[in-house]
């Protein structure tokens, strides 16, 4: 029960130096859940009664100190692994995550980059519908502006006869 309320290094440093398993945190405070993998868990053999092992000659019990630090270092051994295991974990999901976040920008430039260029060709064909070819441009202007000599020499011939006839009729009627 104290492994689930504070971290799994802290948890074997305290059984390591022979502290009380009890957890330090309040009862009301945000636990973080250490689950250890199905491998690791071993079934305890029940309680001596006797509260320690018996030689087999009957004499006096035998200290248990050995046996309980040999399964203090297993289970830190198994703590150890676990959190190896699980920064293991989250280190994946972190590169998962990022490459991830880098294929999505990358589809994103490229969805931009063709939303750009269908834009742009749009422009230039409005840009050139509107203006046209600078050839096609000077040709329509010479073409205007023959019209217009063509016009005005047109006139003139038309009205040549009239202002000459005016002018002579100006000039020996005075």
């Amino acid at each position: 029960v104290a492994g689930l309320l504070e971290s799994p290094t802290a948890f074997a440093r305290r059984v390591a130096k022979g502290r009380a398993v009890r957890s330090r945190f309040p009862p009301g405070r945000l636990a973080r859940r250490v689950s250890l993998p199905a491998a690791s868990r071993v079934a305890l053999p029940p309680p001596d009664p006797s509260g320690g092992l018996v030689a087999e000659c009957g004499r006096r019990p035998l200290s248990r100190a050995p046996v309980a630090a040999m399964d203090s270092r297993d289970g830190i051994q198994k703590l150890l692994a676990a959190e190896q295991e699980a920064q293991a974990i989250v280190t994946a999901a972190r590169a998962e995550k990022t490459s991830r976040l880098r294929q999505a920008k990358a589809e994103a430039d490229a969805e931009i980059a063709a939303y750009r260029a269908q834009r742009e060709e749009k422009y230039q064909s409005l840009l050139s519908s509107r203006v046209g070819d600078s050839s096609a441009r000077a040709a329509r202007l010479e073409t205007d502006a023959a019209n217009a000599i063509e016009r005005v020499q047109t006139q003139v011939n038309a009205g040549k006869k009239a202002v000459t006839d005016m002018l002579a009729a100006k000039v020996t009627s005075a």
